[in-house]
């Protein structure tokens, strides 16, 4: 089922999927904001880098430090990767200054919405009906069990 999930995933993507991710950012963002906590800052990130490697591509991505290899990102990420790894509910501490955290959100956000602009994927999703025949397959194969 996995593999062929994997198959029709691509025909399901569209432009329209940038909307999430931007929304799932904007989220992430106000969660550090109240927590100071890294873990929705890298999610805010990913999220972010995510949707523009999806736009780029057509495909999706979202695995943080393979993303900083594909797409140009601020330099510190890393080091907030491995502060999180470090404190797995740590905070911010000194690593770098909310205004630079706000500034950079945003240049994200601003090349996810020109991605977004510029991308390939289509406007409709194609594969509903494999989408279907996938979902019907699989509820006939648990109710097998």
């Amino acid at each position: 089922m996995h593999a062929a999930l994997v198959d029709v995933a691509p025909l399901v993507l569209t432009r329209h999927h940038a909307h999430h991710y931007r929304g799932f950012a904007a989220t992430q963002r106000r969660l550090f904001g109240t927590s100071g906590e890294l873990k929705p800052l890298l999610y805010a990130s990913r999220a972010l880098l995510t949707g523009v490697h999806l736009m780029r591509s057509g495909r999706i991505l979202a695995h943080l430090p393979s993303l900083l290899d594909a797409e140009p990102a601020p330099a510190y990420l890393a080091d907030l990767i491995a502060a999180k790894r470090a404190a797995e509910h740590g905070g911010l501490d000194d690593l770098v200054a909310g205004s630079v955290l706000d500034r950079d959100l945003a240049e994200l956000a601003s090349r996810l919405d020109q991605a977004q602009q510029d991308t390939r994927l289509p406007e409709q999703s194609g594969g509903t009906a494999q989408l279907n025949d996938l979902v019907v397959a699989a509820r006939l194969a648990d109710s097998a069990r």
